[in-house]
C-alpha cells in the first residue's frame, strides 16, 4: 500500500513538473515575441532620427526639391532614395509610409515592416508548437515508463502473493495428510483394534503416502518444466489406455463417465502424460464438488482429442487468460476452500506444447467447463 502512494506521489510530482515546464516554455516564448518586437519599436525611433539626420545632411534629396512632413518636420526627400537606406541600414525592418495632407503638403511616416511583424508572430507559433508537442512527446514517453514500472511492480506484488498462497497451500497439502498418516498409524498400534481394522488403516496411509507423492512429482516437475531441465522420453504411448487407468485410479473421487476410442498411439512421455490427464481429472472433481464428469478420447485424420467436461464453479473472463500460469488459481486468494498449489494447469500447458500438442478450455452450455487438449 506504501509502494502505491509513493508511485502514485512521483506520477503527480512527475505531471505537475512537466505543466510547469510546459507553461514555461510557453510563457518564454510570448516573451521573446514581445521583447523582439519591442526592439523593433526602440529601433523604429533610431530610424526616424537617422532619417531626420540624413534629409538634413541633404543626402536623401533630389535636385527638385520635395518637402514632407515628418515628426512636424519639415524635410526634403526622394521616395526612392529614403526606401533604399532604410533596406540596406535596418536589414527591410522598417517601411516609409506617405499621404497627402493637401495639395502642398505630403506626410510620411515610418513603421514596423508588416512582413517583420508576421515573421515574428509565424516564430513564436513555430518555436510555441515545437515546445508543445515536445513535452507531449516526452511526457508520453515519461509516462510509459511510469506504466511499465507500475505494470512490473504490481506483477511482482501479484506473484509475490501467489508465491505466499502456494507456500500456505503447499505447507496445507504436506502438513494434512502427514498428520492422516500418523494418525492412522498411531490407532493401528491401539491393541483394541482388530487385524481388519489395522489393514483398513494402513492402506489408508498408504493412499496418502501416494498422496505426499503426487504432490511432490507436480511440484519437481513443474520446476524442471520451468527451467528447461525436464528431459522428455518421447516414445509411443498407448493413450487410450493411459487415459483410462487414470480413470480407474480417480473414480473413488466421484462418478466417471467415459467415452476412449480403443487403441489410440501418441509419441510422447508416458510420465508426464499420465501426470497431465490426472491433473486435469482431479481439477474438474475438485471445482465440481465431486460431481459427476465426462472424459471422452477420439482421433480424426490431424489430432488426438482428450475432453473432460465438468459440471463445476465455471470461469470468469479473467480467467481464461491466466488459468494455465503458474500459481494462479481462480476465486479469490483470501477466501478459496478448495485444495492445490496452482500448478496443475501450468504443467499441462507447458507439457502439451512440448508435444507440440494444444489444450484449451471452453464454457459449457449449462454449467461448468471443459478442457480439451489436442495431441498430433
Amino acid at each position: 500500500m506504501r509502494l502505491k502512494v509513493l508511485i502514485i506521489f512521483v506520477i503527480v510530482y512527475i505531471l505537475s513538473a512537466f505543466v510547469w515546464l510546459t507553461f514555461s516554455l510557453l510563457n518564454y516564448s510570448n516573451t521573446d515575441y514581445q521583447l523582439k518586437n519591442n526592439v523593433l519599436k526602440a529601433g523604429l525611433n533610431a530610424c526616424t532620427l537617422q532619417v531626420i539626420e540624413k534629409a538634413k545632411n541633404n543626402e536623401l534629396g533630389t535636385s527638385e526639391k520635395v518637402f514632407y512632413r515628418l515628426k512636424r518636420l519639415e524635410i526634403d526627400i526622394n521616395e526612392d532614395s529614403l526606401s533604399q537606406f532604410i533596406d540596406q541600414r535596418f536589414n527591410g525592418n522598417y517601411i516609409a509610409e506617405y499621404a497627402n495632407l493637401s495639395d502642398d503638403t505630403k506626410f510620411i511616416r515610418l513603421a514596423i515592416n508588416p512582413k517583420k511583424i508576421e515573421e515574428l508572430k509565424f516564430e513564436r507559433y513555430q518555436q510555441r508548437n515545437i515546445w508543445l508537442y515536445q513535452s507531449i512527446l516526452l511526457l508520453f514517453l515519461v509516462g510509459v515508463g511510469i506504466y511499465g514500472v507500475f505494470s512490473s511492480i504490481e506483477k511482482i506484488y501479484k506473484l509475490n502473493k501467489q508465491q505466499n498462497n502456494f507456500l500456505l497451500s503447499v505447507t496445507h497439502e504436506f502438513k494434512t495428510p502427514i498428520a492422516a498418516i500418523r494418525l492412522m498409524l498411531q490407532t493401528s498400534k491401539h491393541p483394541k483394534v482388530n487385524d481388519e481394522k489395522r489393514i483398513e488403516l494402513v492402506d489408508n496411509s498408504i493412499q496418502s503416502t501416494h498422496r505426499l507423492e503426487e504432490l511432490a512429482e507436480n511440484m519437481l516437475t513443474a520446476m524442471q518444466i520451468e527451467s528447461n531441465a525436464y528431459q522428455y522420453n518421447l516414445t509411443p504411448v498407448d493413450y487410450s489406455n493411459l487415459v483410462i487407468k487414470v480413470i480407474n485410479n480417480q473414480q473413488i473421487k466421484g462418478q466417471i463417465s467415459a467415452e476412449v476410442e480403443p487403441d489410440i498411439v501418441v509419441d510422447g512421455d508416458d510420465f508426464i502424460l499420465r501426470m497431465v490427464v490426472n491433473n486435469l481429472i482431479e481439477n474438474a472433481f475438485k471445482y465440481s464438488n465431486n460431481q459427476p464428469i465426462e472424459v471422452s478420447l477420439t482421433k480424426d485424420q490431424k489430432w488426438k482429442r482428450l475432453s473432460i467436461k465438468d459440471q463445476g464453479i465455471g470461469l470468469k473472463k479473467e480467467d481464461y487468460k491466466n488459468i494455465f500460469k503458474k500459481f494462479y488459481r481462480v476465486q479469490d486468494e483470501e477466501t478459496r476452500v478448495s485444495k492445490g498449489t496452482g500448478l496443475g494447469l501450468f504443467i499441462v500447458k507447458q507439457a502439451v506444447e512440448k508435444h507440440s500438442g494444444k489444450v484449451f478450455v471452453s464454457a459449457n452450455a449449462d454449467k461448468g467447463s471443459t478442457f480439451t487438449i489436442l495431441l498430433p
